[in-house]
């Protein structure tokens, strides 16, 4: 049980590695946003459906249903996302993102028995002020409205709810099985929005197309660790770890698109590194 927790939280910890390098891939891609999305998923399922057959699963219509949930949540926050990051700046986006944690510390209990030690409480704290100081100290241009805010905040709200229903899927269905049933249904979800905004979903054509397997590839990889995590690792310490996010992200960008990196931000995401190393080693109790 606790080579399992520990693989489980190493699982976690390297998901968001890899989920981390997305902002950056969708920079260098001039694909329509949904369009974009909807080749990401449809790459990612057939990497998921050949690593499936490899381990011997089985996605059927029972799978698929057990599945359905989680994809539907799942797309209609990537449709969010997307429309929250055109409406408002990526600072504000970040800021209303790290709230995740204040949600799932409210359900973790009621919905999983989850019982943090206090300590969690006060790293969770200096976790979230040192995304609040980075976020302040890095470029914030960019047009914000509060429309934006608004997506934004319904897109983290839907996030939240995407890893309560991962955490129970998990229950009844492997990762990997669990991962293809999703993103085919997230896929599905996705189409009627994808036609709504004019993107439509004709192919990539040419060097269209390496994006969006890179994006499949790397945090697709990603969101496979993060559900094969939801079995092993609390949703609390889940969620505080994915604030790693707002650390990784920026050093990639940093390296791969050129954009710069202050010191105070640097600071701040010192902070955050050394918070969410205390919360990590920290045990959670489940009911007897």
């Amino acid at each position: 049980m606790q080579q399992k927790i520990v693989i489980g939280r190493g699982a976690a910890l390297l998901s968001v590695l890899l989920l981390a390098a997305g902002p950056s891939i969708v920079k260098i891609s001039d694909l329509p946003e949904m369009t974009f999305i909807f080749w990401r998923l449809l790459a990612a399922a057939a990497g998921y459906w050949v690593a499936m057959k490899l381990v011997g699963g089985k996605l059927g219509i029972k799978e698929f249903r057990g599945s359905l949930k989680g994809g539907v949540v799942f797309g209609v926050n990537l449709v969010f996302f997307v429309m929250a990051m055109r409406r408002t700046s990526a600072a504000n986006a970040v800021m209303i993102g790290a709230l995740q944690p204040v949600v799932l510390l409210a359900a973790a209990g009621p919905l999983f028995g989850e019982k943090p030690q206090k300590i969690v409480y006060f790293w969770s704290v200096i976790a979230m002020g040192g995304v609040a100081f980075s976020t302040y100290a890095s470029d914030t241009t960019g047009i914000a409205t509060r429309q934006g805010d608004l997506l934004a905040l319904i897109g983290m709200l839907l996030f939240s709810a995407y890893y309560v229903v991962s955490k129970r899927a998990r229950e009844e269905l492997d990762s990997m099985t669990y991962q293809l049933g999703l993103t085919l249904a997230a896929a599905i979800t996705i189409l009627p929005f994808a036609f709504a905004f004019g993107h439509g979903i004709s192919p990539p054509s040419g060097g269209e197309w390496w994006p969006v397997l890179l994006m499949a590839l790397i945090p697709g990889a990603g969101h496979w660790l993060t559900n094969y995590a939801h079995a092993h690792v609390p949703l609390v310490t889940m969620s505080l770890v994915n604030l790693l996010f707002t650390v990784i992200a920026p050093i990639y960008a940093w390296i791969l698109v050129d954009e710069e990196l202050g010191g105070l931000q640097a600071l701040g995401m010192a902070f955050v590194l050394i918070a969410l190393t205390q919360v990590v080693i920290k045990p959670i109790e489940s009911p007897e």
